[in-house]
This record gives structure tokens, sequence and C-alpha cells, in this order.
């Protein structure tokens, strides 16, 4: 079962009208592993996320005793390409709707934080890669004996 988590920072979430509320995702993250499998999900390149920000979420993720994707981030028709306002600067390719900069990622950074998951896949946990997101297995951890919490600074 996927969770939709997008990013761990509010800030962020606030771009693409969703929020965050760490005791609420801990609670959920807890009960859903009590009858699925887990995967976080996150997305690079949100608008006003950046590569630091972005590599925070990561590890942070990455801890978590779940598996995790990482999505590239696309304009969907139905939401950021809709309700972005024009501050956000949404440039991305017109046929596959693959995000190629925006607000906080410039065209380079965002393709450089692209190869960043398959560099990550060097270490145990190595990623199933696709054209728009990465898989990277669960951490051999159980959710009851680890806390999920841990800060975005």
């Amino acid at each position: 079962m996927g969770v939709g988590l997008q990013s761990f920072d509010n800030k962020v979430l606030a771009n693409v009208e969703r929020k965050y509320d760490e005791a609420r995702f801990e609670e959920t993250l807890r009960a859903l592993a009590q009858v699925a499998t887990l995967a976080v999900e996150i997305i690079m390149g949100l608008p006003g996320d950046d590569p630091e920000s972005f590599r925070r979420n990561f590890e942070r993720a990455r801890r978590l005793p779940c598996a995790l994707r990482v999505y590239h981030c696309v304009g969907l028709p139905s939401a950021l390409m809709v309700r972005s306002p024009p501050e956000h600067r949404l440039d991305y390719d017109p046929v596959s709707l693959k995000m190629r900069s925006c607000l906080g990622w410039s065209r380079d950074a965002l393709a450089r934080e692209a190869a960043f998951p398959d560099r990550s896949g060097r270490q145990p946990g190595r990623p199933h890669r696709a054209s728009f997101f990465w898989v990277f297995s669960a951490a051999r951890r159980q959710i009851g004996q680890l806390s999920i919490s841990g800060g975005i600074a």
C-alpha cells in the first residue's frame, strides 16, 4: 500500500495544497503496517522544494521501516498544471509532463538530483527504477520498534 506523503515539509506541501501532521502520519503508518506491506511515497521536484530539502526528506524516509517510492514531479492536468500560481514558474515537458524546472529547482539542479536515487542504489536496498520513479526496498525493522519521528530543519 502506498502512503502518499510527498514531503515531510509543510512549507513545500502548502505549495501543492497539502499538509503533513507528524502525529497522524505515525499513527496511520503504524495502523496500516498491521494489515498491509507499506511504501511511503515522496516527490522530487515539487515547487518550493529544493535539492537540499529533498535529500533530507529522502534520508528521513529511508530510515522508515517500509519501502520508499520516489517520484519525479509531473505537471498533471488535474493538479499542478491548473492550480499552480505563476510564481511557481513550472516548466514541464509538454508530452511526458515531467517537471524540468520550477520554483526552487533550476533545470540543471533537477536533472542532477534525478541521478541521486540511482547513485543511492549502490547501498543496500538498491532501487528498482522506471522513467518517473524509483522504488527502494523496506528497512528491516518493525514499525512498532522504531520511532518514526525526526524533524526536518
